[in-house]
């Protein structure tokens, strides 16, 4: 009885210690869909689909919220600095900011999440400490299909972005 205390123990100790060292980060996806001003479901869904990802591999993970572009370097700054004085305030060590490029021809389904309004994502990861961005990118969705233009494929689109914004991560 006293070896599995002192194994159960061990193990809570351990798990502690991994959560204690674990990196937090931050996640918030800018829309970019001229003439809209409403949060699409894509956008929404994709967000999740991030989210879902970090925290399934063990890091601390928030959200700002979804940004839509203005098309004004001013405010997407504006907005920038709100991000990471919000995240400094809660602790966190890094901002994922993702921007979601929409397809202009696919410009009819708000409230559905496709794959296929999707056109490319682009990323900068920052450290909120100093506000420097140090990773950048970019990716294109897989081709799209009857079969993953849903929920299905955005979710894996979106792993596999977050797959690369993790290997950024120190």
């Amino acid at each position: 009885m006293k070896k599995l205390a002192a194994v159960l123990l061990t193990f809570a100790a351990l798990a502690a210690s991994a959560s204690a060292f674990s990196k937090s980060v931050s996640v918030q996806i800018i829309q970019n869909n001229p003439g809209q001003e409403k949060v699409w479901a894509t956008s929404e869904f994709f967000e999740q689909s991030v989210i879902n990802y970090f925290f399934e591999s063990g890091r601390i993970v928030s959200n700002s919220p979804i940004y839509i572009s203005q098309e004004d370097a001013k405010e997407d700054r504006k907005a920038l600095r709100a991000a990471l004085i919000e995240n400094s305030d809660g602790g966190m060590d890094y901002l994922a900011r993702i921007e979601v490029f929409y397809n202009a021809s696919e410009n009819g389904a708000p409230d559905v999440p496709k794959l296929g309004n999707i056109k490319r994502v682009e990323w900068k990861i920052y450290r909120v400490g100093t506000g420097i961005d140090f990773s950048s990118g970019s990716k294109v969705p897989q081709k799209v299909t009857t079969k993953n233009d849903n929920e299905s494929g955005i979710n894996e689109f979106a792993a596999s972005v977050a797959r690369t914004l993790s290997e950024s991560f120190e």
